[in-house]
């Protein structure tokens, strides 16, 4: 796993903590109410497209490694 891997692992673990906490805990719901509560919600969907995507593009360029 490279650098740029990690980092973005990192910042996507961190989207998907805050989206969890903004989305479904009672404080994150008393600072995010009503039409508020979407942000959190929306940065938890981002975050764990961002970390699946990571995990494919390891796992493809791992595979590609194995060929050569």
């Amino acid at each position: 796993m490279g650098t740029t891997s990690k980092i973005i692992s990192i910042i996507s673990l961190a989207l998907i903590a805050y989206g969890y906490w903004g989305a479904f805990t009672s404080a994150g719901n008393k600072v995010y109410d009503e039409m508020d509560g979407y942000y959190p919600f929306f940065m938890l969907l981002v975050g764990a497209l961002m970390l699946i995507t990571t995990v494919i593009v390891v796992l493809i360029k791992k595979r590609k490694m194995r060929k050569e």
